[in-house]
Parts: structure tokens; C-alpha cells; sequence
């Protein structure tokens, strides 16, 4: 995929107050706007002791698996690890500001050097040393090609990030409701300041509380943290951006229990985007009621703030068509049923209320599986609500994850149910086929690219087939081929020609109808 502003440079920065700051600042704004020599610099300084390991691990939710299984791939391979790593987290829309923050988290201040002239002047306070701190930036950088695949964190908000502090007016920047920095002494200064739900009274939340509090159970932060057995890592299901989702026992009954690390949430701001996505979700959920609907049991908001799912035994389906440790296989009307349910959830959403719900990043991570390989859509803090006769919505900031969001709302930021129609196209590809949306590695990186060139070839669809499993009947040609015709009909460019969700449930029943 190509960026908005690929293959710009950028010269000397002018001066904070100069118009011509302000355009230059607004070419480089997210992780792949980065110059290309500009990112190998960068990567080479974090590949000295591994620094982009830790990062990965202590600042991008990426667990040491994964990290262990990039580090692999890119040596069999000779690309940077460092570089696919700021690839991943880049093709999740995180900005350059964002990563200025987690690098100066991690004290990497040679590292924020580079990338200092894409970032406001008053995120320059965060480098605290000259920069002498691992290589010389313009040392020799080998070569290396690009990233590798995706999978994990999520986009919340391309401008959730903290404003540094000056001098030391940190209190008055408090005081006055501004951000205060993440290195800023006595800034967070203890656990009630830390979460503004401590107090009901001063919380930006204290209305969607006291609504929400009478409809979904509370459940105290102590008894999830003995259903989790102090939240042990041997309990951990997965990891986000901001909070990590745990397998735990409450009432003799398996539950998964999201809890948002107020540890990583440094400012107010930052905060302040998290527990809305928090309280977007219990909001969305529980007006939501569907078989193919993850169903949400209750919340907690006594010190970090914790939803409490069903727990669904087969995992993602990400999981499932992309583990590298055995999974049990999907056959094809496994994948099929898969797509269906999905479907159905979606039209639910799209058309239950007098406005239609938006997932806004609908992907195989976020479609979960019970025990029965039945689907159900997880992960609502992106949900927003549409238009009337769902017209297209400008919004001010791009958010989902990268493969799955079509050009409309890339580029023009215009956000309808056919962003999720789309999105739900590109995992029909992945469902057929066994590939990932994204691949550096292929001719074709984008998976619609693949297909959209096969379907113009005329290629065959055994061909196009996941080679995982095997071809056990003529249904199983037809359920693939069908996966991938709705799939195409989904991505078109063209958002109004795109079918909506009933009629994408409806092409998708047929062919279980002919077999």
C-alpha cells in the first residue's frame, strides 16, 4: 500500500510559530510517513543491545513470543527487525509524536534525535541528554528490506499523545486540565490522580456512570483479581495497545476479564481516550444482544478499569488460520459458518437501531470462537454511531488497523457501515486463501491486490485455496470460491458499490443452500 505522502522529504525545520511548520508537520504525521533513510538510521540505533525488543515489549504490547518470532523471520530473511517492528506499530496508524513519547519512555534519546524535526517543538523537552547515547546517527546502516507481516496492536487515536511540560509549571498545566508529560516529576503523582474515575465527583465520566452503573452488573476489582489469581501471567489471553485480556474463573464460570493498564496510560489525555473506548464498549454492548455478538457479563471500575466477557475457548480466528503452534484445523464449512455468523453480527449492528452501529475495525483478531467454532465479534472500543440512512460521516481522525480500512476513510476520513463491509471483504480473502491481509514478502503486499489480479486473470480457485486443507469435495471448491466472490464484491472501490450487510449474509447463505 502506498501512503498519502510517501517519498516526501522534509528540510530544515522553520520556526514553532511559522505557517510553513505547520504544513511541513502535516506530511509526516504517522510512522510510515518517515523517510525511508530516516527509518533505517532509526532502526539501527534500536537494533544496539536489542533496544527494540524492549520497546516492543514494555511500549507496544507486543508479547516475547512475538517478538522472539519476528526476530527469526527477519534473520532467515536478512531484513531489521527494528524496521518491521516500526513497520507493524506504523501500520496501525500510530504517529510519529506517538513513538517520540515511547522512545523517551525508554530513554532513547539518539533515537528521538532522528525523528525530532516530524514532532511539535514542545515534545523537544522529552530528549533529557545530548545525544551520546548509543551510536552515532549517521554510522554505517548495512542494508536491509522492509517489514513483515502484521497482527497486533490497535490504533486508538492518531493524537492521543501527551504535550510535554516546560519549565516547571507542571501543577499549573494541571490545574488548567493540559496534559502533563510522562517524565514530568510529580505529574501522576499517586493512584487516585492517576485514574479520574476514583473520584465520582471530578470524573469527565461520571455521567455515562451513573447510566451505565443500573444496567450491567459491577463486579468488584478484588474478586476479578482473585477469578484471575492476581491477574497471573499464565492466565494472560493477549495484549493490546493500552490493557491485556486475562482468562479468569468468577462464579465457577470462565470469563474473560479486559483490564486497561493505567501504568501505561502516563497522561490525562492518553487516559482520558481509554476509558472512553472502555465506556464504549459497555455502552455499545450492552445495547447490543446478538448470537454472533461477544455478550458482555459486567465491568469494574474500582481502581483500573476491567470488562468482563464471555470467554470464548477457541480463540481468535486469527489464531486459528495463522498460528504457528498447531491449531485445530477449519475445515470449509467451518470457514464458511465462520463468515456467515460474522455477517449476521454485522447486519445487526448496521440495522437494529434508527442509526447504525459502526464496529470500525472489524479484523480476524477481533472475531472470536467459541468452543463449537461458532464466531462472535469482539472489541467495541472503536464502535461509533452513524448517520441517518447511514450517509457518510467526516471524522477528524483515522482509526482501525491499516489493511483493513478502505480508501474513502484513508484518505478523505468519510466513515459509513461500508468501512465495515469493507474490512469484512479483505477477511473473506484471508479466510479463502490462508494469507494475510499485508505481507512485505509477496509481489502483492495488500491481499486484495493478490486477488483483485487473479480475478482479472481468470485464475482457477484451486489456485486461490488455503493449501492447508485439504480439498475433501466439490463444496469445498464452491465455499471458497463463493468466500472470494462476495470478498470482491465487499472491497470495491467504489464504497456505494459496495452491498450492504443483508445482502453480503444473503450471497453467503446461498451457497450453503447448493450443497
Amino acid at each position: 500500500m502506498t501512503t498519502p505522502h510517501e517519498g516526501k522529504t522534509m528540510g530544515e525545520s522553520p520556526s514553532a510559530s511559522s505557517p510553513a511548520n505547520v504544513s511541513k508537520l502535516d506530511n509526516f504525521v504517522y510512522i510510515y510517513d518517515i523517510p525511508r533513510m530516516e527509518k533505517k538510521r532509526l532502526a539501527a540505533l534500536l537494533e544496539t543491545n536489542d533496544k527494540w525488543y524492549e520497546l516492543g515489549q514494555k511500549q507496544m504490547g507486543y508479547s516475547s513470543a512475538e517478538l522472539d518470532s519476528t526476530q527469526r523471520c527477519c534473520q532467515r530473511n536478512n531484513r531489521s527487525p527494528a524496521e518491521d517492528l516500526l513497520d507493524k506499530w506504523g501500520n496501525y496508524n500510530h504517529t510519529i509524536t506517538e513513538l517520540f513519547v515511547v522512545l523517551s519512555r525508554e530513554k532513547l534519546y539518539s533515537c528521538m534525535e532522528i525523528i525530532k524535526r516530524y514532532v511539535e517543538p514542545r515534545y523537544h523537552v522529552l530528549i533529557k541528554q545530548p545525544l551520546n547515547e548509543v551510536l552515532a546517527p549517521d554510522r554505517d546502516m548495512g542494508t536491509f528490506s522492509g517489514a513483515g507481516t502484521i497482527n497486533n496492536p490497535k490504533l486508538t487515536n492518531g493524537h492521543c499523545v501527551p504535550q510535554a511540560k516546560q519549565g516547571n509549571d507542571g501543577a499549573n498545566r494541571k490545574a488548567n486540565g493540559d496534559p502533563v508529560s510522562p517524565e514530568a516529576p510529580g505529574g501522576m503523582a499517586g493512584k487516585n490522580e492517576s485514574n479520574p474515575l476514583n473520584s465520582r465527583v471530578n470524573s469527565p465520566f461520571a455521567n455515562e456512570l451513573a447510566d451505565l452503573s443500573s444496567l450491567i452488573p459491577k463486579i468488584s476489582y478484588d474478586e476479578l483479581t482473585a477469578a484471575t489469581e492476581n491477574w497471573s501471567e499464565r492466565n494472560i489471553l493477549g495484549k493490546g495497545g493500552f490493557g491485556t485480556v486475562y482468562r479468569g474463573v468468577f462464579k465457577h464460570t470462565y470469563m474473560a476479564i479486559k483490564k486497561i493498564d493505567c501504568s501505561k496510560v502516563k497522561t490525562s489525555e492518553a487516559e482520558r481516550v481509554q476509558l472512553q473506548q472502555s465506556f464504549n464498549e459497555l455502552r455499545f454492548l450492552n445495547s447490543c444482544r446478538h448470537d454472533n455478538i461477544v455478550p458482555l457479563f459486567g465491568y469494574s471500575l474500582d481502581k483500573e478499569p476491567c470488562l468482563v466477557y464471555q470467554f470464548m475457548q477457541g480463540g481468535s480466528l486469527d489464531k486459528s488460520l495463522f498460528a504457528r503452534r498447531p491449531a485445530p484445523v477449519l475445515s470449509w464449512k467451518d470457514r464458511m459458518n465462520i463468515a456467515i455468523g460474522t455477517a449476521k453480527g454485522l447486519q445487526y449492528l448496521h440495522t437494529f437501531g434508527e442509526r447504525p452501529f459502526i464496529h470500525g475495525d472489524i479484523k480476524p483478531g477481533n472475531i472470536l470462537l467459541n468452543e463449537h467454532k461458532q464466531p462472535r465479534i469482539g472489541d467495541f472500543g472503536l464502535t461509533r454511531e452513524g448517520a441517518l440512512q447511514d450517509s457518510a460521516l467526516v471524522v477528524t481522525y483515522l482509526y482501525g488497523t491499516r489493511p483493513y480500512i478502505p480508501k474513502e476513510f484513508l484518505v478523505r476520513r468519510e466513515l459509513s457501515t461500508k468501512v465495515d463491509t469493507y474490512s469484512f471483504g479483505v477477511v473473506l480473502f484471508e479466510i479463502g486463501t490462508g494469507l494475510r491481509a499485508w505481507d512485505e514478502r509477496r509481489t502483492d503486499k495488500h491481499l486484495k491486490e493478490y486477488i483483485d489480479r487473479a480475478a482479472h486473470e481468470k485464475r482457477d480457485v484451486s489456485e486461490l485455496m488455503d493449501k492447508s486443507i485439504p480439498i475433501d469435495s466439490a463444496s469445498d471448491s464452491l465455499f471458497c470460491l463463493q468466500i472470494l466472490r462476495v470478498g470482491l464484491l465487499c472491497t470495491n472501490d467504489d464504497p456505494k458499490q459496495r452491498p450492504d450487510m443483508v445482502t453480503v449474509m444473503m450471497h453467503l447463505n446461498s451457497a450453503l443452500g447448493r450443497v
